[in-house]
């Protein structure tokens, strides 16, 4: 990729990022000056909205990033199996947690615990298929 588009997909994922900032801004804003929030929580979620579609264009936007993805993809397809599982339990979890011991306050561990998982596994199975 030459340095133009490197330069412009860099100042779109700025921009991408301080749109979010600014919508979470809007919220803080919102709640000291009206109290009740609520349009403070639309103006980030519609600010949130817009960033996530500038991400999801700047990430496509370059057939290499893509190639490089698939290649990913192929490396790992014995995984994807215990991926799913692992991220099936880390939901189920997060959602017991959550309704069963109203623990929303630290329920979202699980999923940092099914990303360790995840890691986990991929280190595993990659050292058993260089054997």
């Amino acid at each position: 990729m030459d340095d133009n588009k490197r330069k412009k997909r860099a100042i779109g994922y700025s921009l991408a990022t301080m749109l979010i900032l600014i919508g979470i801004l809007g919220v803080i804003v919102n709640d000291a000056l009206a109290g009740d929030g609520v349009i403070g929580q639309i103006f980030f979620f519609v600010c949130l909205i817009i960033s996530v579609g500038m991400y999801v264009y700047l990430g496509c936007m370059d057939k290499r990033d893509i190639n490089h993805e698939e290649n990913i993809n192929n490396n790992h397809k014995a995984s994807s199996p215990i991926s799913n599982i692992i991220w099936l339990i880390a939901t189920s979890v997060f959602f017991l947690i959550g309704f069963i011991f109203d623990g929303w306050d630290y329920a979202w561990v699980a999923f940092l615990l099914g990303a360790a998982a995840e890691s986990i596994a991929r280190l595993y199975l990659d050292y058993k298929t260089k054997d």
